[in-house]
């Protein structure tokens, strides 16, 4: 019998661990929970968790003395600290000390199990492997029609080798999915697979997140800390995700490291040799002959030693009652609900579906179905779970109308907010999904429209991350 993998909790915020331990038992992990740092030491201690989730603001022991002790007596636990918007430097300064990663207040569901499995998965390397060969995993997770095994072909024609890989498609195709099994069942795979998502990284701290620094590099780098790049510099692969966000200091920094395969901390002199295997991800098209971009074609030259291409779900809808079968299996697996089969018209409607938000999307639906419908699930179920036009729209022509007792500054506010989510959903449509060529069509940054993209997912009614992923 398989006994599910145990999540630490230590967080003296009770409602914290309530949420967190709701999302990660909503998947089928088991989750224990101390208020303290001495108390949750204890608990890792006497069992054996497969990764901690750790408040950096806890009373008395603190955050960083925690996570000091963990990493000296369990040097293989996954740690993910949580830290505010406040405290981000201090989250970056513990991944230098050994942290796996960091998640920001206020955090989605998607990103805590995306980082919970991706930990899980650096503490038991190899599981994959035990459970089947590279080309059943790819199937089992993804499909097994034409363009997924021309995509397993790509996969295993340079799995075995050092090349750097780009892995280009649009959100939601499963990306990281390709990037973790050019890993794992790689010639790396016992060393660590180490994760940047350069959408997050702002200019000011780029070489910090990369290189790491000395102690008195600069102001309040208070003892040294290694980058991201170093951590996987002894074997391990490094993943770049959203590399088109890479701002053009770290395109440059980056390009040096890889043309000398050395590395430095920030007010470092001692080199640091580099073996590590660069996997970037993109969404976009980094290097356009006939346009000028922002993302340097040496770069993209040295990255693209290999390209792969997930197809995007709307290429391969042979794989969509697979897929919505699968989904639908887990949900009530997970949730203990009774066995349900969709009728003949709710899979010609999940066919007919364009799926700007690909697999994710899908999946999103499916979730959300499998709880709605009270026995078999019909099209119209399916219909009252996914983005309707008239409210994707909304803003550009329907005004729905609010109490008359509304104050005036809460009219005008809830109008703005309509027009606001219309403009960035039609933007994301006709970008096919592709969240930084949106931001460009509004005229917004990309860290707007993250943030706006964000807020709307979160108020959505089919769900976080059903509008663009």
């Amino acid at each position: 019998m398989n006994v599910p993998p145990q999540v630490l909790v230590i967080d003296d915020d009770r409602d914290m661990r309530w949420a967190l331990r709701t999302i990660l038992e909503s998947i089928g992990f088991t989750v224990a929970e101390a208020n303290a740092g001495p108390a949750g030491l204890e608990i890792a201690a006497r069992g054996q968790p497969a990764a901690v989730l750790l408040d950096m603001k806890i009373p008395g022991l603190g955050g960083h003395e925690v996570l000091t002790h963990l990493r000296a007596r369990h040097p293989a636990l996954p740690i993910i600290v949580i830290t505010g918007y406040g405290t981000i430097q201090g989250a970056v300064s513990t991944i230098r000390a050994g942290a796996f990663d960091y998640m920001i207040k206020p955090f989605d569901n998607d990103e805590v199990i995306s980082t919970v499995r991706r930990a899980i998965a650096q503490h038991r390397p190899g599981s994959d492997q035990a459970n089947g060969s590279l080309k059943e995993t790819i199937t089992e997770m993804m499909g097994c029609g034409t363009a997924i095994q021309n995509l397993v072909t790509q996969i295993e024609a340079v799995v075995n080798t050092d090349y750097s890989v780009v892995v280009g498609g649009e959100t939601g195709t499963g990306k990281e999915i390709v990037a973790q099994a050019l890993h794992r069942y790689g010639p790396r795979k016992a060393q660590p697979f180490v994760v940047l998502d350069c959408g997050t990284v702002s200019e000011a701290l780029v070489a910090s997140e990369l290189f790491g620094h000395e102690r008195g590099a600069y102001t309040d780098a208070h003892e040294r800390r290694r980058g991201r790049l170093e951590v996987a510099a002894s074997g391990g692969t490094m993943f770049m995700d959203e590399i088109g966000n890479l701002c053009g200091a770290g395109q440059r920094a980056l390009l040096r490291a890889l043309e000398e395969r050395v590395i430095y901390r920030i007010g470092g002199t001692t080199p640091i040799p580099l073996d590590t295997r660069l996997i970037a991800a993109t969404n976009e098209i980094l290097v356009d002959d006939d346009e000028a971009g922002a993302f340097r074609p040496d770069l993209f030259y040295r990255l693209s030693e290999f390209i792969i291409v997930a197809p995007p779900l709307r290429q391969r809808p042979e794989d969509i009652e697979f897929l919505a079968r699968r989904f639908l299996r887990q949900t009530q697996r997970v949730h203990e609900t009774s066995a349900r089969e969709y009728t003949t018209d709710a899979l010609d409607l999940l066919h007919s579906y364009s799926w700007p938000g690909n697999v994710r999307q899908l999946r999103n639906v499916v979730r959300r179905v499998s709880l709605m419908a009270p026995s078999e699930i019909t099209a119209a179920h399916i219909k009252e779970c996914m983005p309707q036009r008239s409210n994707r729209a909304a803003g550009t022509g329907s005004y729905r109308p609010v109490a008359s007792s509304t104050p005036l500054r809460n009219l005008v506010e809830h109008r703005v907010q309509q027009l606001e989510r219309g403009a960035i959903l039609d933007a994301l449509t006709h970008a096919g999904g592709n969240k930084t060529m949106a931001a460009r069509r509004l005229g917004i940054n990309y860290k707007t429209f993250r943030l706006k993209l964000k807020a709307i997912e979160q108020t959505a009614s089919v769900g976080p991350g059903n509008v663009g992923l």
